[in-house]
């Protein structure tokens, strides 16, 4: 079985149909299910997931910029809250899926991949999250990993 790191972006667009992503996507998901890759993320992505939903839902619901939504009502948040619980249930239910943490000993390191990788913090802790688990494929959108040494990034496009 192969480890595969998945990206915040495969959630979301294994959830929300995109032209491009979502079919590929979806083969790697069901890929994962038959056994063939074994998923690998950070608990960090399912904070990512959670938040980029409930932006868009508010979004699409109000048709404003969300945090102007939630600066007038921080209660428009539990108007989403079973949307995301749904989406999480799904995901705490594929098989082949590991969810590490993210501790001091990733964490701690995030200047030292800054400035070795020129990577954002938070795909630094993605960065050493894969290295850790012995993962050197990621299922992205993102080029952010592209120029990464010895990190492949299959593409869901090209799937």
């Amino acid at each position: 079985m192969k480890n595969i790191y998945l990206d915040t972006n495969a959630f979301y667009f294994f959830f929300f149909e995109h032209s491009e992503y979502t079919r590929g996507i979806k083969k790697v998901f069901e890929k994962m299910q038959e056994g063939e890759y074994k998923g690998i993320t950070n608990c960090l992505t399912l904070d990512e997931l959670a938040y980029v939903i409930l932006m868009r839902l508010i979004e699409r619901k109000y048709r404003k910029h969300p945090m102007k939504v939630l600066r007038e009502s921080r209660s428009v948040i539990l108007e989403f809250v079973s949307d995301i619980q749904e989406i999480f249930d799904v995901v705490f239910s594929f098989d082949n899926l590991e969810i590490m943490g993210a501790d001091e000993n990733i964490v701690g390191l995030i200047p030292i991949v800054m400035d070795e990788n020129l990577l954002l913090p938070r795909d630094c802790i993605h960065l050493r999250t894969m290295l850790d688990c012995d993962c050197d494929l990621i299922l992205s959108t993102d080029a952010d990993f592209d120029h990464i040494k010895d990190i492949k990034r299959l593409k869901p496009e090209e799937i």
